[in-house]
């Protein structure tokens, strides 16, 4: 159980640190903390808000088969982008100044980052 968790928030802050270096429209401001903590919140959001998400727009899930997770997974980064700036942590700050389709690129680079990480952490 603590395993999973922690490998969950290393997972995550790794799927952060590498959208950061990808996309140069996406920055985490406030070094190896910031990932950590980013890391932490986006695995709790993941964990709390993404599955009611997913059965509010389960309609809009079978009607483009599947392809409507890409935008919930946008939806989670905005809102880890927004939960960053309310909590307001000293020092970080996610940035990502592209639009619609940086947050879909990026949430299809969580989405294969996250099915590798829950393959892994299953074995």
């Amino acid at each position: 159980m603590i395993r999973r968790l922690i490998l969950s928030i290393i997972a995550n802050a790794g799927a952060l640190y590498f959208l950061t270096y990808l996309f140069e429209e996406i920055s985490l401001t406030g070094g190896i903390k910031a990932f950590v903590i980013a890391g932490l919140l986006f695995g709790f959001l993941n964990s709390l808000v993404k599955p009611i998400l997913k059965l509010v727009s389960l309609p809009f899930v079978f009607l483009t088969a599947g392809l409507f997770i890409f935008v919930i997974n946008s939806l989670m980064l905005w809102i880890l982008k927004f939960s960053l700036s309310i909590l307001a942590f000293e020092g970080i700050e996610l940035i990502i100044t592209g639009g619609l389709l940086t947050y879909l690129y990026a949430s299809i680079v969580l989405a294969i980052v996250n099915t590798i990480t829950h393959w892994l952490i299953k074995k």
